[in-house]
């Protein structure tokens, strides 16, 4: 039966990997967002991986290794020593959603890091302070401004605003 993959790519070749799987016939999806992109003389937009460096594929265990014959793949992205997986529940929702995906909030989380945030929501709603770590999904370590300590706090990333 076919599951859909995560593919990790060479920087920069996920449409030339796209073009190549096409090819070779193998079942695949990039998500595509729009961007506006400016030069000194012109604004253009144009069409860029929402997901740099990661392609998803559809094939079955025996056909695994075929993708290995597009020039650009490096390996199957691994989650607890397995290929990463995702159902076909996950992929429509992606799919059906890649036109709401918001350029500005896809970025590393690593990039997040450091960052002056304030508590939009929550028993906390108001508060501000600084963006210490990523612990798991949901949690987030905050050193706030009034207080002298950092502390554990579990919430979806949309109650924070950065900046």
């Amino acid at each position: 039966m076919p599951i859909w993959r995560v593919l990790y790519i060479q920087s920069r070749y996920e449409f030339k990997v796209e073009q190549q799987l096409e090819k070779l016939g193998i079942r695949h999806y990039l998500p595509k967002i729009e961007v506006k992109r400016a030069w000194s003389d012109r604004i253009k937009k144009m069409k860029v991986p929402a997901f740099p460096s990661y392609l998803f594929v559809c094939n079955e265990a025996k056909d695994r290794n075929a993708v290995f014959q597009a020039k650009g793949v490096m390996h199957y992205v691994k989650h607890e020593n397995r290929d990463a997986v995702l159902d076909e529940k996950e992929m429509n929702l992606l799919q059906t959603s890649q036109s709401l995906l918001i350029p500005s909030s896809l970025q590393p989380l690593k990039k997040l890091k450091g960052q002056f945030v304030k508590i939009r929501s929550g028993l906390l709603a108001g508060q501000s302070g600084l963006l210490m770590d990523f612990l798991g999904k949901k949690t987030v370590q905050l050193k706030l401004e009034q207080w002298s300590m950092g502390f554990l706090i579990e919430m979806p990333l949309d109650d924070l605003q950065f900046g």
